[in-house]
């Protein structure tokens, strides 16, 4: 979590001090969502998705831009595409750090949607608020087999066991005191979907060989 340049915590400030003000009066609503993924036959009923994280952040021009931008440039590469995902995490994570310096924190809100697929968040100041959500699938995967020349000479191999689809919903929603603000999360209105490595550290044999506790007589 980086700190914010001064010139970016002042407008960080400029920009909550509505959402402090309409909380200190009371002038708050509600967010609701269902997350319901589309039925595995016509006559089935949806499937409801339940661990879909649902964050609410003050909206800010700057970071919806931000993720636009890696949208738009998400298949330009493979390695913007590889990276998507962490980039989306890196620019929230940045933009709550500011909230944070600020003063802004209590206004970071999440939570999960439960066993229907069901979420809601009270007491939401009024006004305009950026909701981020986000659904991981696991794809498990064949560890690779580590190349006995590659095994010699380093310590540390990252090794990929499979990886995480994540799903993400992106909105820009409107807050109004006593009222409650709907949203909903399905297959056909996800924002975009990445793809997230699950990797982990080989053990090369020569820089990993356990130490042998010393014997009687010889010198370790």
């Amino acid at each position: 979590m980086g700190v914010p340049r001064p010139a970016d915590a002042q407008e960080a400030r400029e920009l909550i001090a509505p959402y402090l003000h309409a909380l200190g009066d009371q002038a708050v609503g509600v967010v609701t969502g269902q997350a319901l993924g589309d039925p595995v036959r016509p006559t089935a009923p949806p499937i409801p998705y339940e661990g879909i994280s649902v964050l609410l952040l003050p909206y800010s021009a700057g970071l919806e831009g931000r993720l636009d931008s890696l949208k738009a440039h998400f298949r330009d590469s493979l390695r913007t595409y590889m990276g998507a995902t962490e980039n989306i995490a890196g620019a929230r994570l940045a933009y709550e750090g500011d909230l944070l310096w600020s003063g802004g924190g209590q206004l970071i809100r999440g939570e999960v949607t439960n066993a229907q697929g069901a979420v809601r968040l009270d007491d939401v100041p009024e006004g305009e608020w950026l909701l981020i959500a986000w659904k991981e699938e696991m794809r498990a995967g064949k560890a690779a087999k580590l190349n006995p020349s590659d095994a010699k000479g380093f310590r540390d191999i990252p090794v990929t066991m499979g990886y995480r689809l994540l799903h993400y919903w992106i909105m820009r929603i409107q807050v109004r005191r006593g009222e409650t603000t709907t949203v909903a999360f399905n297959d056909r209105n996800v924002w975009l979907t990445g793809i997230k490595e699950d990797t982990y550290l080989g053990q090369g044999s020569p820089l990993n060989k356990a130490v042998q506790p010393s014997q009687p007589g010889k010198r370790p």
